[in-house]
């Protein structure tokens, strides 16, 4: 009996779906592979051509994506029907296909569209305009597996042991696995994201294509599907048919997921065809293989197409200010440790959130639309969330990009993200001489950045009022302070840009000749 691989296919789509939600939960882990935690990512080819287009040095981690592309020229787009994560979550919902069963016919033309998409994203790329990588597909499931799924569970975990700790028997081993899953399923604070509800729509979006057909977004939209079939066009082992034997009946095509089967069935559209061999089981004079075949057979873009594709993006480039748009109203904007440039950081940043789900406190949050359209999906550091804990450098260590380059942990604790401003006109200390030291005491930093400094009132000519000082060239902007802070809403204490001058007024009247 032949060993078909098509029969198994279901098994190694969940090995592998199973292998990214594992990779992804303990990527913020020092443990030892010997491949990257963000092997998904660095299996993308289209990651690691936008890093070159936008002339960045390829890392290390990016050459896995060699073996997708050595595949692809041997096989075609089988990743896209084997271990792509997005490919195998749109697999589930295929029978939402079913409801409108609508022809699919009219979509034909459709299929030169992840080839535009594709030139769209480069083209843009090459002018330094990244964002449209969050339409990636590796990214766009780890960006909302990140904020949702991961999130979820540390929310039911954490109250299903809160239940179980009651029991004197369970106490013990509850406590244990729970101290096991920290940082992987669960968090030292709740994981919630400011945007949260924007990327679970567009990932909705995305799977509500299938209602129009199976996989309606990989055949017509997805931009990795896109390159992986313009380099997978002429793969050396493909789908087979015994053209003289073939009666013509199409039972393969009305299989076919892909709409990757034409000329009556003799043919197939390599560029399409995930290799599923869905048709094999199905062709009642099993005369489908595969087999080594090099011909070619798949669509290419109009030259108006193309034309209109490329010039409307270089257009869009130069026309639409997607940077100076991120630079209004930006002087909280804090990037995480590592980020030393903007622009580099938005050149390199695919918006994955394999970094929001590393992050111990939470204070890395998606950025929406408040730093401009070129920050979407960007992390930052929003201290009403978290702190950047001290003693944490994950961000860094599994962002694939180097977008948030990696710095070991003597080196993250001098890097110095923002500098904290005291507002004089709200801090209890300066404004009704209340004592207050929660800035200075929680400073973690071995040369305070916040201290006191003590004061005799004038006023009541004796009574010693302590008021906190930032010492600038000490501060590295963590945000404990910011986040601590005890005056409400409108906290008294925050991180800004490390390049910002001090927007609050200040009052030196207090300070003259009073000193001690």
């Amino acid at each position: 009996m032949r060993f078909r691989l098509s029969k198994h296919r279901r098994i190694i789509q969940a090995f592998f779906f199973a292998l990214f939600l594992l990779l992804l939960g303990i990527s913020a882990k020092p443990i030892i592979l010997p491949f990257p935690t963000q092997l998904f990512l660095a299996s993308d080819p289209l990651v690691a051509v936008a890093a070159v287009v936008v002339g960045l040095p390829l890392i290390t981690a990016l050459l896995y994506s060699l073996v997708t592309v050595a595949v692809t020229f041997l096989f075609g787009r089988v990743f896209c029907g084997y271990a792509c994560p997005m490919g195998t979550f749109l697999d589930l919902f295929s029978p939402f296909a079913k409801l409108l069963k609508i022809d699919q016919k009219p979509f034909r033309k459709l299929k030169v569209l992840p080839l535009i998409t594709l030139a769209i994203i480069l083209v843009m790329s090459l002018f330094g305009v990244n964002f449209l990588m969050l339409f990636d597909p590796i990214s766009l499931i780890t960006r909302t597996t990140s904020v949702t799924i991961f999130p979820a569970l540390d929310f039911i975990l954490t109250k299903a042991s809160t239940g179980l700790y009651r029991s004197n028997i369970l106490a013990g081993p509850v406590s244990n696995t729970m101290k096991g899953l920290d940082g992987i399923l669960v968090f030292g604070s709740p994981k919630m994201f400011s945007s949260t509800q924007w990327i679970i729509l567009l990932f909705i979006s995305v799977v509500s294509l299938n209602a129009l057909g199976k996989r309606f977004w990989c055949r017509y939209l997805c931009p990795l599907g896109g390159f992986l079939g313009l380099i997978g066009r002429v793969p050396l082992y493909r789908r087979k048919v015994e053209a003289n034997a073939c009666v013509g009946c199409l039972d393969c095509a009305a299989v076919c997921e892909m709409d990757a089967v034409t000329n009556n069935g003799a043919a197939t559209d390599a560029a399409n065809c995930v290799l599923c061999l869905k048709c094999r089981d199905e062709c009642p004079q099993d005369i489908i293989s595969w087999g080594l075949k090099p011909e070619l057979t798949s669509e290419m873009p109009s030259r108006r197409s193309a034309v209109l594709a490329i010039g409307g993006s270089v257009a869009a480039s130069y026309l639409i200010p997607f940077k100076s748009l991120a630079a209004q109203g930006n002087s909280t904007l804090v990037r995480p440790p590592g980020v030393s440039h903007e622009d580099k950081f938005l050149n390199k940043c695919i918006r994955c959130g394999e970094c929001l789900k590393a992050c111990p406190t939470n204070v890395l949050q998606p950025a929406l639309f408040q730093y401009g359209l070129a920050a979407v999906w960007t992390p930052h550091l929003d201290f009403s969330q978290g702190v950047c804990d001290w003693s944490c450098n994950a961000c860094g260590r599994v962002c694939p990009t180097g977008a948030v380059e990696y710095l070991t942990l003597k080196s993250k604790q001098k890097f110095v993200i923002g500098k904290a401003e005291i507002d004089r006109t709200r801090c209890y200390p300066w404004v009704a001489g209340h004592g207050c030291r929660v800035c200075a005491n929680l400073c973690p930093v071995p040369k305070k950045a916040v201290i006191v400094k003590q004061y005799w009132d004038q006023i009541t000519n004796g009574t010693s009022i302590e008021r906190p000082y930032v010492i600038k060239e000490n501060c590295i902007g963590c945000g404990i302070c910011e986040n601590n802070c005890p005056v409400p809403r409108q906290k008294a204490i925050h991180v800004f840009r490390k390049d910002v001058k001090n927007p609050y007024p200040q009052n030196k009247s207090f300070e003259k000749d009073y000193s001690r």
